[in-house]
């Protein structure tokens, strides 16, 4: 009886997938804000699938990866700067879609020198590409005091 029970406990583990790791996710969501905080805009979209969307408030949807890169333009200013971190991610079972969430700081210096920082709050969508690598479909971004928008 002993021997069924382990053949069993065998053959179910052997049908499993392993759970998908969401530290590749919290990884990507790093390597795109390094991204971005050396090329901008461009940067920026490069992370994007081509049907990805983002929210921003005030403004709505923005989908297409030229909105969202005109969107984002002021990524070019070398007096601005958005920075953001990770906290959390999750993979679905499927391994396909993900999610990560963190906090963000948008800054830019005005021409008197005038630094204003925002803050807030974060979720990105990402889906697995055919080559393995992920790419955001849809960003929302949430402001956490007054008057913040990246």
């Amino acid at each position: 009886m002993k021997h069924l029970l382990a053949v069993a406990i065998v053959l179910s583990a052997c049908g499993s997938e392993p759970a998908p790791d969401s530290a590749q996710l919290m990884d990507a969501d790093r390597a795109f804000d390094a991204a971005v905080a050396e090329g901008g805009s461009a940067a920026w979209v490069s992370w994007f699938a081509d049907d990805g969307a983002m929210i921003q408030e005030g403004v709505g949807e923005i989908r297409g990866l030229s909105a969202i890169g005109e969107a984002m333009a002021s990524l070019d200013n070398p007096n601005v700067s958005l920075r953001w971190d990770p906290e959390r991610a999750e993979i679905a079972t499927s391994g396909d879609l993900g999610w990560t969430t963190g906090s963000w700081t948008f800054s830019a210096t005005g021409s008197e020198g005038m630094v204003t920082a925002n803050q807030g709050r974060y979720v990105s969508i990402w889906r697995r590409q055919p080559d393995g690598t992920w790419k955001v479909v849809m960003d929302l971004g949430n402001p956490t005091n007054a008057n913040s928008s990246p």
